[in-house]
C-alpha cells in the first residue's frame, strides 16, 4: 500500500536535473506527438467516414495509422521506452534511483544496476547506466551529457553508490 509519505522525496535524496530545454523538449514533445497522432488518426477516420478520400489507398494509411499508434503505445507506456533518456533522476543513497521521463517515473533499486559506463552515440556522449533485468522496454539509462546532464555529478554519485554496494574502498 502506497501512501502520500512513501511518495516524498527522502531528505539524504540528490535530485539531479537535466538542462532545461532537454526537459522541456522530452515533456512537451511527448505530448504533442501523441497529440498529433491523435489529430492526424481523427481526420483520417474522419475522411473515411465522409466518403471523402483524399488519398487512394487511405484503408492502408487508416491501418499502418492503427497498428503503429498500438505499438508505440505499447512501447511508450507500458515499455517505458522514454526512461532511457531521463530529464531528471533522483538518487536515494543506499536503495536506488528514480528516473524520471514522460509520461511516468521508474524505480531502479540499487542492486539492480550494474554498472555505469562512457558511451560515445550519434548525438555526442555520456553515460549509460547497465541494468541487471529490463524494466519494460528499459535495460539502460542513458545520460548524455552534451544534451541534458552536462557535470559529471550524476555519474560519479551512480558510481560512488555502486562502489560502496560492491565493498570497493575508494582512493580519494
Amino acid at each position: 500500500m502506497s501512501t502520500a509519505a512513501d511518495r516524498r522525496v527522502p531528505a539524504d535524496a540528490e535530485i539531479f536535473k537535466a538542462r532545461l530545454i532537454f526537459a522541456a523538449n522530452s515533456v512537451v514533445g511527448f505530448w504533442v506527438g501523441i497529440l498529433g497522432y491523435f489529430l492526424i488518426l481523427g481526420i483520417f477516420v474522419w475522411s473515411y467516414l465522409r466518403h471523402d478520400l483524399p488519398f487512394q489507398n487511405e484503408v492502408i494509411i487508416l491501418f499502418v495509422l492503427v497498428v503503429g499508434g498500438i505499438i508505440s503505445l505499447g512501447a511508450l507506456l507500458p515499455g517505458r521506452l522514454f526512461a532511457m533518456w531521463p530529464y531528471a533522476i533522483t538518487v536515494e543513497p543506499e536503495k536506488g534511483i528514480w528516473v524520471y521521463a514522460p509520461p511516468a517515473k521508474l524505480w531502479v533499486p540499487l542492486e539492480e544496476i550494474v554498472d555505469i559506463d562512457v558511451y560515445s552515440g550519434m548525438y555526442g556522449g555520456g553515460n549509460v547506466i547497465q541494468l541487471r533485468r529490463s524494466h519494460g522496454l528499459v535495460k539502460q539509462i542513458y545520460l548524455n551529457s552534451s544534451l541534458a546532464f552536462p557535470d559529471q555529478r550524476l555519474a560519479s554519485r551512480i558510481r560512488a553508490l555502486i562502489d560502496r554496494r560492491d565493498g570497493v574502498q575508494s582512493h580519494a
